[in-house]
């Protein structure tokens, strides 16, 4: 994209402009003077910083131009008329530079994450536009959105990613088009799940992978003697279950080993300090003693200031979580002989880890900062480790009587008297263990930190 100054036919100065797919001719009544051609340039570098920034609007500078009858149709007008998904992205999501800036970040409404900006802004482009582009949102129905997921199916996009597209990316889109005060329909109606569902909620397993716990010491003895730089790192994202980027975020001023916890009020995404992905995401987690000892020597090798970040590269600067993963997560798993998943999954190894050697779920949720609805309905029914379960088991029964048979420790004439006991009139009386499913009888093995 893009404008610049061209000469036409008849000895006039035009515009050449490169915008939205096209090239074309906006002519002027200037003849090629150097005094008109300063002037025409001066407007031409103007409109093309406009389109670099995303915000060029065809209309403010060629009201009766070659193709104003066409951006009038998406333009929305004083009476209310609807704006079409393609012209109403050009503002909210167009325009990206380097360096960690996002300028979708500033364009769309309801206030996100830098990273999340950025990805449903290019979800949209890539996916939705090319053939949603020109409806009016007041247009779509439940079966436009059946039709764009039965699209996105062809062309080979997994589950779950039309899912962030449908159900995340273009529903954020429209939520700040109708509060900018375009005519949107209704979202719950539009997103009947009569009509458009979860395709995700059809996988098998969902998208908790974890590494096992013998993939998990092998990963970390892995960097200790290949990658030491990050092996202090990776170490404390196994042993928290935190999201890769609050561990990047945190600073030394964070860590209290004295306490044996740690404060999570930041995350680094792209770059930039912001806050955690949600409220409770804010928590204080508690610092297992292996970790604890970890940290105490490399905090005594690594001398820093309070304000320093915790983790860092090699030369001191802050880790960046994309090329971690590709210059150095990646290659590990490759040289172990390890099935590939993302770095995130070492948060789902802590989570499930915990639960299976008897951890209530209540107590991990506090602990990572993930909700207790979450982790029951996707972390209690992963079978990995089902070995350390097994095991725990055993050691809770090794003790027990079989059922229906008195302790040896209470002597009979007792157990008979206790039984004679009348029940405290309007006390509700709990149930023994003997009356409990197993999966209650295992919560007493569970800990709260």
């Amino acid at each position: 994209m893009g404008c610049s100054v061209k000469v036409n036919r008849h000895g006039y100065l035009a515009f050449r402009l490169y915008w939205d797919g096209s090239d074309w001719l906006e002519g002027t009544k200037l003849k090629d003077t150097p005094d008109n051609r300063a002037k025409v340039e001066d407007r031409a570098r103007v409109i093309d910083q406009e389109m670099a920034e995303g915000v060029f609007s065809y209309l403010q500078w060629f009201q009766e131009g070659n193709q104003a009858w066409r951006f009038r149709k998406e333009l929305k007008s004083e009476n209310g008329k609807p704006i079409t998904l393609k012209a109403f992205f050009r503002v909210w999501g167009a325009g990206q530079t380097g360096g960690g800036e996002t300028k979708p970040v500033e364009k769309q409404v309801k206030v996100v994450s830098p990273k999340w900006a950025v990805n449903r802004a290019s979800y949209i482009d890539c996916h939705v536009l090319p053939s949603l582009g020109p409806t009016r949102p007041d247009e779509l129905t439940s079966t436009s959105l059946v039709r764009l997921q039965q699209q996105l199916l062809k062309k080979g996009l997994g589950r779950s990613t039309i899912d962030r597209i449908t159900h995340s990316a273009l529903r954020g889109m429209l939520r700040d088009m109708k509060m900018e005060g375009y005519a949107v329909p209704d979202l719950l109606s539009l997103y009947d799940p009569n009509y458009i569902t979860r395709l995700s909620s059809d996988d098998e397993g969902g998208a908790i992978d974890p590494y096992t716990e013998g993939e998990r010491d092998q990963i970390i003895e892995g960097f200790r003697l290949h990658a030491p730089d990050f092996y202090h790192f990776v170490f404390f994202r196994f042993w928290t279950g935190t999201r890769p980027s609050e561990a990047i975020a945190l600073r030394v001023e964070d860590v209290d080993l004295g306490q044996k916890l740690f404060r999570v009020r930041k995350s680094r995404v792209m770059g930039k300090d912001g806050a955690p992905k949600k409220k409770r995401s804010k928590r204080n987690p508690a610092i297992h003693d292996n970790l604890a000892t970890l940290l105490k020597e490399y905090l005594v090798a690594h001398p820093k200031g309070g304000s320093d970040f915790l983790f860092t590269t090699p030369n001191g600067a802050p880790i960046d979580e994309n090329n971690f993963y590709s210059r150095h997560w990646l290659p590990m798993l490759e040289r172990l002989k390890i099935r590939e998943r993302p770095f995130y999954n070492t948060r789902h190894t802590y989570i499930t880890y915990m639960l299976a050697i008897g951890c209530r779920a209540a107590w991990v949720s506090k602990q990572t900062g993930t909700s207790l609805k979450m982790i029951e309905e996707h972390y209690c029914g992963v079978t990995v480790l089902a070995k350390e379960v097994d095991q725990l088991i055993a050691q809770h029964t090794a003790n027990r009587n079989p059922a229906g048979t008195p302790s040896p420790s209470v002597p009979r004439e007792v157990e008979d008297n206790l039984r004679k006991v009348a029940p405290i009139q309007g006390v509700r009386q709990r149930a023994g263990d003997r009356g409990r499913t197993g999966d209650v009888q295992l919560g007493k093995l569970a800990f709260y930190r």
